[in-house]
C-alpha cells in the first residue's frame, strides 16, 4: 500500500469517531476524484471496456454515499432490475468494503462494529458495512432489500442495520433447490417487494421500465455467456480488479445501460484480440483481495498468468433467457444461482467453467467469515483434480488487511504457480 493510502486511512481512522459527517464527505470527494480520474486518465493497460468500467461501478456504487436519500440498502444477490427501474439509489456491503479497503480505511470500521459486539470471526464485508452504519458515516436509506440466499451474514447485518436506521425491511426467502412451484413462490415475493416500496416510499413501478430492465439484464448474461468460448482462446492485459467489475456488473447493477454496454464492448473487444494464450490461466473462486499489493505484483499485467474469470460473476449462466414474465425471470435467477442450495451445484459449475474456459488450474480462495465457501474447499480440491484442474485452497480475506499474511500468500500461490507451469 503506497504511503499516501497509509496517511489517508490513518486519516479517516483518527477522524470517524468524532467526526462521522466529516468522514462521510472526504471518502464521497476522494471516491468520486478516484472515479473521474478513471474516467478521464485511465490505465493504458486496461482493454477500453475495463476503463469505462472501473467508472460506472465507481459512480455507481459512492452516488448514495454523498446522499441517501431515494436509495436503498441491498445484498449482493437482490434482483435489483425493480430498484433500477424505479430509479432509486443502490447500496450494498460488498461495494462499500471494497472502496474502504482500497483507501486504506476499514480498520475503523471493522474495529467499530467488533466494539459494537460483532464477532471477529463474521465476515469483513459486512463487519466494515455495520461500522459504516454505527459510526453515522453511512447515510440512512429509505428501505433495505436482502435475499437470503448463500450469505449466512446477511441475516444478521441487514435486520441490525434496518433495526439501527428504524427503517422497514423485506427479505426475499429463496429455496435451496430450482423447481417450478418454487420458482411462483420467489416470483410472488418479488412482486410483493414492489408494493412494499410503493407502500413504504413515493416511488412507483412503470411496468414498461422493469421490462426494459430485465430485457438489458437478459442481454448482459448473453454477453458474458457469449464471452466464455471467445476468453477460452485468448489471453488479455488485465488486473484481479477487473473481476470485482464483472461480479459488479452481473449483480447489483444488472439491468443498468451501464451494465449492456460494458458486456458488450468486452466481447468485440475480446473478439479481436489475437487467438493465443500466455503464460498460467486461472480460475478464480469467490471473491478476490485485488487490494493486496503483493498478490497484485504477482498476478496484474504479467505474461506469467492471468484469472480468466472469476466463478461469481458468472453465477446465473444457466438461467432460462427465454423467460417472458420479468418476475419469473428474476426469481429463476436466484434459484438456479450455482452458490444456492448444496456445494455439489458450485463445485461442478466450477468445473464446468474450468472446462470451458480452458484453465490451467483453480484457486479456491477462502474468505476470512464465509463458511459456505472455507466449509466447501476440501472437497472442491478433490473433486476438481480428479478432473483434472489442480486446486490451490487459499486462505484470506477480500477486505481487512488484519487478516493476511502476505508472505505466505505469496509463497504458496508461487508454488502453485511453478506446479502449473511445468505441467504444461
Amino acid at each position: 500500500m503506497n504511503k499516501a493510502i497509509e496517511l489517508f486511512g490513518r486519516h479517516i481512522y483518527h477522524l470517524t469517531p468524532n467526526k462521522p459527517l466529516r468522514v462521510r464527505k472526504e471518502l464521497s470527494f476522494v471516491y468520486n476524484a478516484s472515479g473521474l480520474m478513471c474516467k478521464y486518465f485511465p490505465s493504458k493497460k486496461l482493454l477500453p471496456s475495463r476503463q469505462f468500467m472501473q467508472w460506472a461501478a465507481a459512480d455507481s456504487a459512492i452516488r448514495p454515499l454523498k446522499d441517501g436519500n431515494g436509495s436503498a440498502i441491498v445484498s449482493l444477490y437482490t434482483p435489483c432490475e425493480i430498484l433500477h427501474a424505479m430509479g432509486i439509489k443502490l447500496m450494498f456491503p460488498e461495494a462499500l468494503a471494497c472502496y474502504l479497503a482500497a483507501a486504506g480505511s476499514e480498520r475503523i470500521f471493522i474495529e467499530t462494529a467488533e466494539n459494537n459486539g460483532l464477532p471477529k470471526t463474521m465476515c469483513s464485508y459486512h463487519k466494515s458495512f455495520i461500522g459504516m452504519v454505527e459510526s453515522g458515516v453511512l447515510p440512512k436509506p429509505d428501505f433495505i432489500i436482502n435475499t437470503t440466499l448463500a450469505c449466512d451474514a446477511n441475516h444478521l447485518s441487514f435486520r441490525r442495520a434496518a433495526e439501527y436506521y428504524h427503517v422497514p425491511q423485506f427479505i426475499i426467502d429463496v429455496p435451496s433447490a430450482h423447481s417450478p412451484s418454487n420458482t411462483e413462490y420467489v416470483a410472488r415475493q418479488l412482486r410483493d417487494a414492489v408494493h412494499f416500496i410503493e407502500t413504504n416510499s413515493t416511488f412507483r413501478l412503470d411496468p414498461k421500465k422493469l421490462e426494459d430492465s430485465v430485457n438489458r439484464s437478459k442481454r448482459t448474461l448473453q454477453n458474458f455467456r457469449d464471452v466464455i468460448p471467445v476468453r477460452a482462446s485468448r489471453s488479455i492485459s488485465d488486473e484481479m480488479t477487473s473481476q470485482i467489475l464483472t461480479l459488479f456488473a452481473t449483480h447489483v447493477m444488472l439491468g443498468t445501460e451501464n451494465a449492456v454496454k460494458y458486456s458488450s464492448d468486452f466481447l468485440a473487444e475480446l473478439r479481436q484480440c489475437e487467438e493465443c494464450k500466455k503464460g498460467v490461466r486461472l480460475l478464480w473462486v469467490h471473491t478476490l483481495p485485488y487490494w493486496q499489493d503483493a498478490l497484485r505484483d504477482l498476478i496484474n499485467f504479467t505474461d506469467r498468468c492471468e484469472i480468466v474469470a472469476c466463478d461469481m460473476s458468472l453465477d446465473a449462466m444457466h438461467v432460462n433467457l427465454e423467460e417472458t414474465d420479468p418476475y419469473r425471470f428474476m426469481a429463476e435467477r436466484l434459484l438456479k444461482n450455482t452458490a444456492n442450495g448444496p456445494c455439489e451445484n458450485r463445485i461442478s459449475a466450477v468445473c464446468e467453467l474450468a472446462e470451458k474456459l480452458d484453465a490451467d488450474g483453480v484457486i479456491w480462495y477462502c474468505h476470512w467469515g464465509c463458511k459456505q465457501t472455507a466449509g466447501a474447499s476440501a472437497q472442491a480440491k478433490e473433486f476438481l483434480e480428479k478432473k483434472g484442474f489442480p486446486t490451490l485452497i487459499l486462505d484470506g480475506d477480500g477486505c481487512d488487511s488484519n487478516n493476511v499474511n502476505d508472505g505466505q500468500t505469496i509463497t504458496r500461490t508461487e508454488a502453485f504457480l511453478e506446479l502449473l507451469e511445468n505441467k504444461k
